[in-house]
């Protein structure tokens, strides 16, 4: 069977990924790794075909640039003896995208090429944001309601809601981190942004923007569902591990159900065939006379 270029970048990108996990002193920061992942597969399931229509390919050049951006990354990755992050692995799919088809690909490439900068300031957001300990505690209300409607014994108190079960009683802190705001800003922002690329008009933009973001808002409420039913009935550990990544799982399902949605909606319909009865002009006559 014949590698197609389109597998084989998805085979190199796969590999690049993977590699620091096998270089001494330099690692791979696990969380930030299974965030790019996910996105890029989300955005690959959505843009495939477009992708495996690229004609562009790197030149001898662009190949060698690539191969020092990620040879670079690498490196000083192992001089500082430090984990490959976000904006890492950014530079390294950059990298690939360069080798293989050339830098003029980006006009394709140029969306998840900006998702590790995108998803970084709506991480850093939160040294701007007001104190929202209203928020903190509305949410830890509405967890101690739905615990209550499930029959679980809970309590709040300001932002802490208690669990009880039997001698037990387990607190869990709805802290600044678990409202959401930061992935709410940059996971709407993402859910938002694959679209930047159709030419649409903005009466149509502007309610897609608004529901990328109330749906990331709504899809962090039942992410601390989760995390609460986790911590009742699998234990802390467990819990603590549906803390980290139950999140981020729900919100890339979100983000391609809304890519999905959102492109239906925007791109322009197909006309419709000729119909059986054919043309309403009739055909011109053929003329009897010789050519």
């Amino acid at each position: 069977m014949q590698i197609t270029r389109g597998q084989a970048f998805l085979m190199a990108l796969v590999g690049t990924y993977l590699v620091p996990a096998a270089i001494p002193r330099v690692g791979l920061d696990y969380p930030y790794f299974f965030i790019m992942v996910l996105v890029l597969m989300a955005w690959f399931a959505i843009k495939w075909s477009s992708v495996k229509a690229i004609k562009t390919k790197g030149s001898t050049l662009e190949i060698v640039l690539g191969a020092l951006i990620i040879l670079a990354i690498y490196c000083e990755k192992f001089i500082i003896n430090s984990d490959v992050g976000l904006l890492d692995l950014l530079f390294i799919f950059s990298g690939l995208v360069v080798a293989f088809y050339g830098i003029r690909s980006f006009k394709l490439f140029w969306v998840p090429a900006t998702y590790g900068i995108v998803l970084l300031l709506g991480y850093q957001l939160e040294n701007l944001l007001p104190d929202y300990v209203a928020l903190q505690n509305w949410m830890a209300q509405v967890m101690a309601d739905s615990m209550r409607l499930l029959g679980i014994h809970a309590t709040v108190a300001g932002h802490v809601v208690y669990l009880s079960s039997g001698s037990l009683v387990l607190g869990l802190n709805v802290e600044g981190d678990c409202t959401g705001i930061q992935g709410v800003l940059a996971f709407g922002m993402l859910s938002t942004m694959a679209v930047l690329d159709i030419k649409a008009k903005m009466s149509k933009l502007i309610p897609l923007f608004i529901i990328g973001f109330v749906g990331a808002f709504l899809i962090n409420i039942v992410r601390l569902f989760g995390v609460f039913l986790s911590f009742e009935y699998l234990g802390a550990t467990i819990g603590a591990e549906v803390h980290v990544y139950l999140g981020y799982l729900l919100f890339i399902v979100w983000v391609m159900v809304f890519w999905s949605l959102a492109f239906r909606y925007l791109m322009p319909k197909s006309p419709h065939p000729l119909t059986a009865s054919g043309p309403t002009t009739p055909p011109a006559r053929l003329s009897s006379s010789p050519l």
